[in-house]
């Protein structure tokens, strides 16, 4: 009986604190509070007591005037998560431009005689992120087909000798600096290569076995049973919930599953590749099949080869880098994000450490102390990049004023709209007149951008909290209410 009392005891005083977590940062601005000034909503906002623990950075200007309606903590050093992405993606369209494109390109050693290819064909890759169906067509391996076509209408009815699948451009591979392990199987944390395809992940469907206590069926596309599984993964009653992890050891490329599966379910999934170039070919091969053309063996290589000498048979070009950029700010995509960043390094071997120098190159010519901050990856996922909430501002207010602000403006979410801000600010005459990325990784919530006020002017803002107590839904409660703030400034 002392137990439940106890017992009790601790789930009201739990229940007390989570609701003050919550007070004063509803999407609810108070009578009190709308007779307050602008700067006193804000200050009251970030005065609730649930909060004292994290450390949050704000800062709001105004555009045009340059007035600073309001800072906090705007130089501290603080771990921005996707707002990493802000970064990356101004710096790729002020370097190499919205129209940069990838080009694969598809060479022989050899030549064609009477339908067949005498020789290898090589696959050069550049690195393009965009070998998907989001972009060709609407099966994963579209471009695929589009390529074994081309063979086709070439009159490629056999390969005789190898694929080669050339992933060299790049000099390293792989994940970011200080990425956590377990996060490593994952579709945010798929790696980097030179030959990429479905977003370097294969995607699982789970479906329940015949009876309560059978294993889950794992459908695997667009190359069936490409990863060996661990599968233990289980059918439960149909009132039980959805549950699933994966997790692969750094010495084998076997994935475990867990998990349960209600009878009546279905869900579906994404899990890395541990090798992008292989997984291309083998769903190239498997292509090559379905189109009726034969050949030898297919092997991923790391060394340059002479293309001097080959004939270039055709060349698979992506879409543009606005697209790209779009990508990556709206749906918040972390493996395109990482690959524009080596892509922005130009020089030969491609590498992460390059990109990120070209990158602070740019940042320093706009005006930023590249000392004074830390980049260790393009996407945010590594705990180790510090940014201040100035130093986000700074680069959002260059892009308002550069060549390229509309396509920048139209990759950022939209307020209660579209991509990753979708869902928040419902309620608020704010919504479709917020624009701006979000992040997000363990106790680190971030929102910046602009907002364009009812007064007709435009705010530029950067809200970053770390190592907060309350839930997350407490921090997108406060960003929120700041940028219905700022809307409603007289």
């Amino acid at each position: 009986m002392k137990l439940k009392t106890i017992f009790l005891t601790f789930l009201i005083i739990t229940l007390l604190l989570l609701s003050s977590c919550t007070q004063g940062t509803s999407t609810h601005i108070t009578p009190k509070m709308q007779e307050m000034t602008s700067i006193q909503q804000i200050e009251h906002l970030l005065a609730n007591p649930s909060l004292a623990q994290a450390i949050i950075g704000v800062y709001v200007e105004e555009l045009g005037t340059g007035k600073v309606v309001y800072s906090q903590n705007e130089h501290k050093l603080l771990m921005p998560a996707s707002n990493m992405k802000i970064v990356t993606t101004a710096s790729v369209l002020s370097t190499l431009g919205p129209d940069f494109t990838y080009k694969t390109n598809i060479y022989t050693d050899g030549e064609i005689s009477d339908g067949v290819l005498i020789g290898n064909l090589y696959i050069q890759g550049s690195g393009d992120p965009s070998i998907t169906a989001r972009y060709f067509g609407d099966k994963a391996d579209s471009a695929l087909i589009l390529w074994a076509e081309k063979l086709s209408e070439m009159g490629v009815k056999k390969i005789n000798g190898k694929i080669f699948g050339d992933h060299s451009i790049y000099a390293d591979h792989g994940i970011g600096y200080g990425w956590e392990k377990e996060d490593l199987p994952y579709y945010y944390c798929a790696k980097t290569y030179g030959l990429s395809f479905n977003d370097n992940c294969v995607d699982m469907t789970f479906l329940p076995g015949e009876k309560i206590g059978d294993p889950v069926k794992i459908i695997q596309s667009p190359v069936e049973n490409y990863l060996e599984l661990d599968n233990q993964m289980i059918t439960v009653p149909t009132d039980s919930s959805s549950k699933y992890d994966f997790y692969r050891d750094y010495l084998s490329d076997k994935l475990l599953v867990t998990g349960q599966l209600p009878i009546d379910g279905k869900m579906i999934k994404w899990s890395t590749t541990p090798d992008p170039a292989d997984y291309l070919l083998s769903a190239f091969s498997q292509v090559l099949i379905n189109q009726g053309i034969s050949y030898e063996e297919y092997t991923s290589c790391n060394k340059d080869n002479d293309y001097s000498e080959m004939t270039l048979l055709f060349t698979h070009e992506s879409v543009p880098m606005s697209d790209i950029v779009n990508n990556i700010n709206k749906i918040s995509n972390n493996y395109y994000a990482e690959t524009i960043l080596k892509t922005m390094d130009r020089s030969g071997k491609i590498t992460t450490k390059d990109g990120i120098k070209v990158e602070k190159e740019f940042l320093s010519s706009i005006g930023i102390d590249t000392d004074r901050m830390f980049i260790k990856d393009g996407s945010g996922l590594s705990r180790h990049n510090l940014v201040t909430v100035n130093q986000i501002a700074s680069i959002l207010k260059y892009m308002y004023t550069s060549k390229n602000w509309e396509i920048f403006k139209e990759s950022l979410p939209v307020g209660g709209v579209d991509g990753t801000v979708k869902n928040r600010l419902k309620g608020s005459n704010a919504k479709g007149h917020v624009f701006a990325k979000t992040g997000y990784v363990g106790h680190v919530r971030a929102l910046s951008g602009f907002v364009e006020a009812q007064n007709g002017k435009t705010y530029v803002f950067s809200v970053i909290a770390n190592h907060y107590p309350v839930p997350t839904s407490a921090i997108n409660n406060l960003q929120d209410n700041i940028c219905t703030i700022l809307y409603n400034q007289n």
